[in-house]
């Protein structure tokens, strides 16, 4: 249907992050978000913070519309905003308000050891190939220099979310070390402007995630220790525990 928002909660946490999040949706379960309607860009509400707030949000992105709060005045992305856009996803989309529960810009480790299955493989890697569609080459102007390094964000985000599903196990130690080479490469020749540093942090996490898998278990240590070779760009492989221990 034509009025129902094309995003998910689960969008809006990755293209935002926990913490501005988590002051949206606690106005929207404080019932802040009020007399919403249909309107030319998509829908509007009246949004209740230190003062009653006129919000619009389109149906096509969580973070086009416009508050008249301060933020909303300098064409920031506002609370306020956030709030009504994650009120019309459990209005229309009851189906697609599934929750992270878990930090999206830190290395978060399952702690399940067992061996990785071939469907669980597939899935990762799908998940992987998606991130990748964000983090891309950038020639563009100036001005939109800004979106062009929160695709980067969101590219990161959805990397460590897909990692924190690995049971730590040998190949699951490759699937992270292949990925530290990919994005070596990535930086090296793909173009990449990581001025800001979100992909230098992206490496830095995955490094952590193999250092959560070498503290749980002696044997995928050694094995770590084995196959991990040098970054080109970043000594990324310095961040590895396991060779700075006597």
């Amino acid at each position: 249907m034509k009025d129902i928002p094309k995003f998910t909660i689960s969008d809006i946490q990755l293209g935002v992050g926990n913490l501005e999040f988590e002051k949206a949706f606690a106005l929207y379960k404080k019932g802040a978000v009020n007399h919403l309607e249909k309107d030319f860009l998509g829908y509007s509400a009246i949004v209740s913070g230190t003062h009653d707030y006129i919000v619009n949000v389109s149906l096509v992105s969580y973070d086009r519309g416009n508050c008249n709060c301060y933020l909303g005045q300098r064409d920031e992305l506002c609370k306020h905003m956030l709030a009504l856009a994650i009120a019309l996803v459990y209005k229309y989309k009851p189906d697609d308000v599934e929750i992270i529960k878990q930090p999206l810009d830190q290395a978060v480790c399952s702690g399940v050891i067992r061996d990785i299955t071939k469907d669980e493989i597939k899935n990762i890697k799908a998940e992987i190939s998606k991130s990748f569609s964000f983090i891309k080459s950038y020639n563009g102007p100036s001005s939109k220099w800004f979106q062009y390094q929160d695709s980067l964000i969101r590219g990161s985000r959805l990397i460590l979310l897909a990692l924190s599903k690995l049971p730590v196990c040998e190949k699951s130690s490759i699937i992270c070390i292949n990925l530290l080479k990919r994005l070596d490469k990535k930086l090296l020749n793909g173009g990449i402007d990581d001025s800001d540093g979100t992909v230098g942090d992206l490496m830095i996490q995955i490094v952590e995630v193999l250092n959560m898998f070498a503290d749980s278990n002696q044997k995928i240590k050694e094995y770590i220790k084995e196959k991990l070779p040098k970054g080109e760009v970043f000594d990324w492989e310095s961040g590895f525990n396991a060779f700075n221990k006597q």
